[in-house]
């Protein structure tokens, strides 16, 4: 199949499985933001940070089964999630384990750059960050977490509906992501376009047309944001 043509269907068809359960797609979308982005941001809930870790295999289960429900004319019945995951969990933990691992690793690569731009912004107020300043922490978070997302992408929908174990679905979610790895970062990057000039495109026009007050309209963009980037994340789970 040519390339455009099947970034093309992934895009549609994750754009009309959203569309089919918008309320349930923008609630998980806000489930996935408020685990993994807002709690732990909140001060003395960092561990919720450590705790998603753990989850995050359950919840793409979920929300994926979920999708393809729809998309087979079957009704979602959260019995039969937990049916199939039941036998599974001891291997779809492992997944999260791996995770939390590779996570650590991950930090105590970056922890360092982190403390040190930390410590100068301290000592240096007047200085006007750039990109330059943050060149290390991006490359090592390039370097390390596109392996890792690689490895994990598929491996919790590999072990629960096709009964792989945890090495052969790490394997075989690295060989898939490489396989596929040009028409899904377009896909990726589509829909991150599309979600960017929706936000670009709303700002604008009620910036324009309200005569409400700046902090008004700054609440409402804020609050349609919120329900864009809800949407963008559903119809990622929702691609291909």
């Amino acid at each position: 199949m040519n390339i455009f043509l099947q970034i093309r269907n992934w895009i549609l068809k994750s754009v009309w499985l959203v569309k089919q359960s918008l309320k349930i797609s923008i609630f998980f979308g806000m489930l996935y933001l408020s685990v993994y982005v807002i709690f732990p941001a909140i001060p003395g809930m960092q561990f919720m940070g450590l705790f998603s870790v753990f989850i995050w295999p359950f919840m793409t289960i979920l929300i994926v089964y979920f999708y393809s429900t729809i998309e087979t004319n079957k009704n979602f019945s959260f019995e039969k999630y937990i049916e199939t995951i039941k036998p599974k969990i001891s291997n779809i933990l492992s997944v999260g384990l791996f995770s939390f691992a590779y996570a650590v690793l991950l930090s105590s690569l970056i922890g360092n750059d982190i403390v040190g731009l930390v410590e100068f912004s301290q000592n240096n107020q007047d200085h006007q960050f750039t990109l330059n300043d943050f060149s290390g922490i991006i490359f090592k978070l390039i370097i390390m977490g596109i392996p890792f997302m690689m490895m994990t992408w598929f491996a919790p929908l590999l072990i629960a509906f096709k009964q792989y174990s945890v090495i052969k679905s790490i394997k075989s979610s690295f060989a898939a992501c490489l396989m596929f790895l040009i028409p899904l970062t377009l896909s990726l990057l589509t829909l991150a376009m599309l979600f960017l000039l929706s936000v670009f495109m709303l700002s604008a026009i009620l910036s324009s047309l309200s005569s409400s007050g700046p902090s008004f309209i700054s609440f409402i963009i804020s609050f349609l944001m919120l329900i864009f980037m809800s949407i963008f994340i559903a119809s990622t789970f929702a691609l291909g």
